[in-house]
């Protein structure tokens, strides 16, 4: 899977292989997002609302107050710093500005939201917050018209000298104009220069009562107001808080766990479908069955005397047996009964040596060799389990093996280890073989050896195979086939081609019209040349 891209059947097939542990993930993030919400329940909320000051400038061109200056200003040292003095206990800005949300619902309204432990504790955090606002906005007000009175009334003292300056013009032009000739040239002249003395008397009288009317305009128009106090502290339910909290936290773990399993299949590459295994080993897939691997040897020695396989396993076991042993054994076993001190061997029925190959760490298939024997002797094949090549994981199964008697009878028909003598009587033995995955060495066999190797799906890369693989043939084995321990429950493949012959088989009709695109076209072409010869397609 790691070598093809992750599509969705493969990530819905890796999430449904660790279904158990997403439940687990979806419970452990649940209870740490509840003891989360127990741990810091919700702060309580309190709100209060400032308006804004009208802008000095007003009029179709008068440009808007910016709202983000204005949250700015207010977040800043001058307002929340202020209100976090205020407060008891002190906070400095940094605490102020956590606790403290100021948002602009429109370019003239303030809104101040604070957040504590405690119900008084909001309020009174929201008071000082608005109370600071106003003395920042007051303050700022209050040294804007003292620059702006100063320059007034600097402009209403230039403006006065000036029309004093020209009241005495128009006196002197006056009584200079009076002195003259009627009609004269001197007098025409300084009629017009009294004409424009009066002009500019007028104007400056206007500019002064203009500068007089801004004046008393300004009283008031710079402050700001407390539309809306501090509300009542409130904050959400508990128990829907923390039901939310335990959301949150079961669906932030369970996607968290999701990516870690996709990334991890992602880069696994070990073979978890029959298909898979059987292309790795270019062999046939001959069973597929539950195993009952043992923790200790006590567990091997149970296995041993009373393994009793369902009726699904049973049917796999003997699949296994009807492989490796010489055509028509169990018929004849059948066929002869239990007649005879010899039991159901007969003339014609040579003893068979089964090698079972595992890879080492692999406990699933390790448990097949006592499988293998103990259902054998089961159906009156006289079995001997023989631990023949062995490694350090296999080393429970191997001191159970060794506590028994060569020639102890464990069960019906059942021995375990080499017999003490030749020629002792059997039907079937099976050799077993634990290989290391890194390291495999060719293990010593008798010449002529069948053998089955046994796989656990989801413990072996193909690497890992593919080394077995030499040193079971260069040990001369005739490998009859893969027996694959615990499929997957997803795997929906069945090994029993390999990949040429899979490659060579017909594809499957199409969903929608029920044949292949390439049939359809071959009937289209196989219409037409009969109708072209004078047939219709169904004649052909």
């Amino acid at each position: 899977m790691s070598e093809q891209n992750l599509d969705l059947g493969a990530v819905w097939a890796t999430l449904r292989r660790h279904l158990r542990l997403l439940l687990l993930v979806v419970v452990v993030g649940a209870v740490a997002g509840v003891a989360l919400a127990v741990y810091r329940p919700p702060q309580w909320t309190s709100t209060s609302v400032v308006l804004l000051p009208p802008s000095s400038e007003s009029g179709v061109g008068a440009a808007e107050r910016d709202s983000g200056t204005q949250v700015r200003v207010a977040t800043s040292d001058l307002v929340l710093g202020q209100a976090g003095r205020r407060v008891v206990p002190p906070l400095d800005l940094h605490e102020v500005q956590e606790a403290v949300e100021v948002s602009a619902t429109t370019p003239d309204v303030l809104r101040f939201t604070a957040h504590a432990d405690g119900p008084e504790q909001a309020r009174e955090l929201a008071d000082a917050a608005a109370a600071a606002e106003l003395r920042y906005i007051s303050s700022a007000a209050a040294r804007l018209r003292d620059a702006a009175r100063s320059g007034r009334e600097t402009r209403l003292q230039t403006l006065r000298a000036t029309l004093r300056t020209v009241d005495r013009d128009i006196r002197a032009t006056t009584e200079r104009r009076d002195a003259e000739v009627f009609g004269s040239v001197a007098e025409k002249a300084l009629t017009a220069a009294l004409a424009q003395l009066t002009a500019q008397q007028a104007s400056l009288v206007l500019q002064a009562d203009q500068v007089a009317e801004a004046a008393s305009a300004d009283v008031g128009r710079d402050t700001a107001s407390l539309i809306e106090a501090a509300s009542p502290a409130t904050r959400p339910g508990l128990v829907l808080q923390r039901v939310l909290h335990g959301l949150a936290g079961a669906a932030a773990l369970l996607l968290l766990a999701m990516l870690a399993l996709l990334v991890s299949a992602r880069r696994d590459r070990r073979l978890r479908f029959r298909d898979e295994i059987a292309d790795a080993l270019g062999s046939t897939v001959v069973a597929s069955l539950s195993s009952r691997p043992a923790r200790n040897v006590a567990g091997w020695r149970t296995l041993l005397g009373r393994y009793v396989p369902g009726p699904v396993d049973a049917w796999s076991l003997r699949q296994v047996l009807r492989q490796v042993l010489p055509a028509g054994t169990l018929t004849r076993l059948h066929g002869a009964g239990t007649e005879g001190p010899g039991g159901p061997k007969g003339p014609g029925c040579p003893s068979a040596d089964v090698v079972v190959v595992t890879l080492s760490d692999d406990p699933a298939a390790l448990a097949l060799g006592p499988q293998l024997a103990t259902y054998a002797a089961s159906v009156g094949l006289r079995t001997r389990l023989v631990p023949h090549h062995g490694h350090g994981s296999a080393a429970g199964l191997w001191a159970a093996c060794a506590r028994v008697h060569p020639e102890q009878e464990l069960r019906g028909h059942l021995w375990v280890n080499r017999p003490l003598h030749e020629g002792s009587p059997e039907d079937l033995r099976v050799l077993m073989v634990v290989l290391d995955r890194a390291r495999p060495e060719r293990p010593g066999l008798p010449h002529g050896c069948i053998g089955v190797v046994a796989v656990g799906a989801g413990t072996a890369t193909a690497a890992d195979l593919a080394r077995v693989a030499v040193a079971v043939d260069e040990a001369g084995v005739d490998v009859q086939g893969v027996v694959v321990l615990d499929p997957d429950r997803l795997d929906r493949t069945t090994g029993r081609r390999l990949q040429p012959d899979r490659l060579r088989e017909p594809q499957l009709p199409v969903r929608l019209t029920g044949t292949l695109p390439a049939e359809r076209r071959g009937r289209s072409r196989l219409g037409a040349a009969g109708r072209s010869n004078g047939h219709d397609g169904g004649a052909l």
